[in-house]
């Protein structure tokens, strides 16, 4: 096991990417606190226009798989949390009843994270992701990019056989 996690750090370490910082009006700006971890691990990650980072994860020689570490962040009480997410699959319209019905499923037998569908327009996203807190040390930050990309990863190859994301 202990291997095993060196490996994916290694892996998450080793990807080409690099920080994107543009000065365009409708850029906001990321998060210095996952920044800073990020930079200080010398993890490579690009800059969205939502100030979110984005990180790929080298599942193994052949795959990949895009996680978004989200820089806004919500607060529940005195906790505040951040998203951490990875998109697994899309589709034009509707999932299918059989798809979803799984997702819930599996969400009831998953320890960390869970799945959620998004629409935009007509197409419907499945994305894996979970919540951690928004000052979570490097560590936690890491195992949620794991956790994400590998599982979003596993559901791609089942229903696409691509590596799309």
């Amino acid at each position: 096991m202990r291997i095993l996690a060196i490996a994916m750090l290694g892996a998450l370490l080793g990807i080409s990417a690099h920080a994107q910082l543009g000065t365009s009006a409708k850029k906001k700006t990321p998060d210095p606190r996952v920044q800073k971890l990020l930079d200080e691990a010398e993890v490579k990650y690009t800059i969205d226009d939502d100030g979110d980072f984005r990180i790929i994860n080298r599942i193994d020689s052949t795959r990949t798989q895009l996680a978004w570490i989200v820089s806004r962040t919500s607060t529940y009480g005195k906790i505040e949390v951040r998203d951490v997410m990875s998109v697994a699959y899309k589709t034009t319209g509707n999932l299918d009843p059989r798809l979803m019905q799984r997702l819930l499923e599996q969400n009831n037998r998953t320890k960390i994270g869970a799945w959620a569908v998004q629409r935009e327009d007509d197409v419907s996203i499945v994305l894996f992701k979970t919540q951690i807190a928004a000052d979570a040390e490097f560590g936690p930050l890491l195992h949620a990019v794991l956790v994400v990309t590998n599982t979003a990863d596993e559901l791609e190859l089942e229903l696409t056989g691509k590596d799309d994301y």
